[in-house]
């Protein structure tokens, strides 16, 4: 699956802002005919993947990549001790490496999966020895992707990527940048692949990520609301994951403006729409966006 996602932010790009995305660009995309992945006219067959941090993201990739059956080799970093060994016992494939170099002495991909409140991940990738025929593809959430490419040196390619939990059942979007061929073949198995036109598009995905706690406690909410009807907890958590998800599908076909504007005049919808406005409820959402995206950007 894919969907490209050519913005516009708004307004033309500084010369800074075009001079970094170029960059960028150049450094990603620049040398991916160099990597030493041969592509086999349907696809890039088994690749080594090397993984820096086992967390939740990680896992759910790898999950991911199992549950379509997937044969690629997997190496894990030993950070986490407990859960790679758990990986290496659950699935074959599995190797929990010695160090973090080992992880890269021995993949064509590594994914940086490293904790971004980890404030020495800089550091720890400074002090490996990447490969220039290596593709490097960074998942850390909060720290600056220039800094993080600076830091491995020269590689055969870099990309940035943000993926949800949801690709351990290989659904819903993965953010990606710059756009490639070769990135959209390896992650399209696990979710749709929404290819960024510049960083800040990017950046802008990455904080529309931040509402996904947000979402989940108001889902909470409205179980809880039904519950206190009587209406049965199983019963109430069905029905409300399969509302919110039939309403998703309806924007495949549609505008939010449009589906807004079909509500019926003096309905029950529009009953619930004026009292939350009027409450700010619906703006206040993309109200805390604003400091979100300022943290992203720092």
């Amino acid at each position: 699956m894919r969907a490209n996602f050519l913005c516009d932010t708004g307004g033309a790009n500084t010369g800074k802002d075009k001079g970094r995305d170029s960059e960028f660009l150049g450094f990603a995309m620049g040398s991916l005919q160099g990597l030493g992945i041969k592509y086999k006219g349907k696809g890039y067959g088994t690749m080594k993947i090397g993984f820096l941090g086992v967390g939740n993201i990680a896992t759910c990739m790898i999950e991911g990549f199992y549950g379509l059956g997937q044969q690629h080799d997997f190496f894990l970093s030993p950070r986490n001790v407990a859960r790679s060994a758990e990986f290496a016992a659950k699935y074959t494939n599995v190797t929990v490496c010695a160090s973090n170099q080992h992880v890269v002495n021995t993949t064509d991909i590594v994914f940086l999966t490293m904790n971004s409140r980890d404030k020495d991940c800089v550091e720890a990738l400074r002090s490996l020895n990447f490969r220039v025929d290596q593709h490097i593809v960074n998942v850390i959430a909060t720290t600056p992707p220039e800094d993080v490419r600076e830091a491995i040196g020269t590689v055969g390619g870099f990309s940035q990527i943000i993926p949800l939990p949801s690709v351990r059942h290989r659904y819903g979007p993965i953010a990606a940048y710059p756009e490639s061929a070769w990135l959209e073949e390896l992650m399209s198995p696990l979710g749709t692949v929404v290819f960024a036109k510049t960083l800040d598009d990017i950046r802008t995905m990455q904080a529309l990520t931040a509402l996904i706690a947000t979402f989940y406690d108001t889902l909470h909410n409205l179980t809880i609301f039904a519950e206190n009807e009587g209406l049965g907890r199983k019963e109430a958590i069905t029905f409300i994951s399969a509302f919110y998800a039939s309403l998703c599908k309806n924007v495949l076909d549609a505008d939010f403006d449009e589906l807004i504007g079909e509500m019926t005049p003096g309905g029950l919808n529009e009953m619930a729409l004026e009292m939350l406005q009027a409450q700010g409820a619906t703006k206040a959402w993309a109200d805390v966006l604003v400091p979100v995206l300022t943290r992203v950007k720092k």
